[in-house]
């Protein structure tokens, strides 16, 4: 499938956090011709394996499955509906249109005339509300159900993809193209290509997969805060100039070297991603998992990140998938000599 095919496909999916499997089932159909095995682990993550020789190193690319959702957290009468949304700006949810179970509702908020003078407007939700309709009184979503955005994927010109989801389904649709571009050949590498579960309520899922596998390197896929309007951060990747190399305490130096070497023989284009800290991805998590990963970021540039209406550029997600591609092509980097050597040092 080309790329737009798979972020429609893939962003059309509601998959909030412990809801992956509409994700995972999706995933084993159309990649079925492209893995050699595959499996759902105790923590909820999907593994397919794409075998290399006997005694190959292991290379692992993992994404998030999940998605940002609202949580209904209390029934009104009338078949309204209280909710918490976590990690999302109120300001972006009045009037949106929402769903669950196929059933369709709007946020609603109270109307500033009728608000008291001087009353306080409620931290973090605005006294919002979600109308179901009073014939849905008697079959509402239970306390405790996400309640996803009503939004309908969409191409922006040529190059940008609007969406919910994107975050991360852009970098799903990026290993769902590597996995294809790689269908048939024979390669240097065990390739392991994991659907992380989880990842936007603490990253449990990440956290676990290491204590099963241990894999050689590990490439991290996110998507990262792209340049916009009243952003003043300069070192901030752009939209369209390719993947965004994390460069940091949770990179190993020669890790992003080989990324970065692989992405200029392949004229691919990437750039650099300052990150000082803790990243906020699974990649924090890998890198102190089990006996250790050595763990590189890729990241796709992402505006208006956490809203009903987030945007990548299609360039990028094709470039990231290439990417991934010549990295499993690639044999890693000599291990070195000596006792505790490392290739990534």
């Amino acid at each position: 499938m080309t790329t737009v095919e798979w972020l429609e496909r893939l962003t059309a999916l509601r998959a909030a956090s412990g809801h992956e499997e509409v994700v995972f089932g999706e995933l084993r159909r159309l990649l079925a011709p492209t893995f050699d095995r595959s499996e759902t682990d105790a923590a909820g993550n999907l593994l397919l394996w794409r075998d290399g020789p006997p005694g190959s190193p292991l290379l692992l690319f993992t994404a998030h499955a999940d998605q940002v959702a609202l949580w209904v957290r209390e029934h009104l009468p009338g078949g309204f509906l209280r909710f918490a949304a976590p990690a999302i700006d109120p300001a972006c949810l009045p009037a949106l249109g929402v769903e669950v179970h196929g059933r369709q509702g709007v946020v609603g908020m109270l109307p500033p005339h009728l608000r008291q003078p001087g009353a306080e407007v409620k931290e973090g939700e605005r006294d919002l509300y979600i109308d179901f309709g009073p014939e849905a009184a008697t079959d509402l979503p239970m306390v405790g159900e996400p309640v996803y955005f009503a939004t309908e994927p969409r191409l922006l010109g040529e190059d940008r993809f609007c969406a919910a989801g994107l975050d991360d389904r852009a970098s799903v649709a990026a290993i769902a193209l590597a996995l294809e571009e790689l269908q048939g050949e024979d390669l240097p590498l065990t390739v392991l290509a994991a659907f992380t579960a989880q990842e936007e309520t603490g990253r449990g899922g990440a956290a676990y997969l290491c204590r099963q596998v241990q894999p050689d390197a590990a490439v991290v896929l996110d998507v990262t805060f792209g340049q916009q309007p009243e952003v003043d951060q300069a070192d901030l990747p752009l939209l369209g100039r390719g993947g965004a190399v994390g460069i940091g305490p949770n990179v190993p130096p020669g890790l992003h070297r080989w990324l970065e070497a692989v992405a200029a023989a392949g004229d691919i284009p990437c750039q650099r991603e300052p990150l000082p800290g803790d990243s906020g991805t699974d990649g924090w998590r890998l890198q102190l998992a089990g006996l250790g990963v050595p763990t590189a970021l890729l990241s796709i540039p992402l505006t208006s990140m956490h809203s009903p209406q987030e945007v990548v550029s299609v360039r990028d997600v094709s470039a990231c998938g290439h990417l991934l591609a010549d990295l499993a092509r690639s044999p890693l980097p000599s291990s070195g000599t000596g006792k505790g050597a490392t290739p990534w040092s």
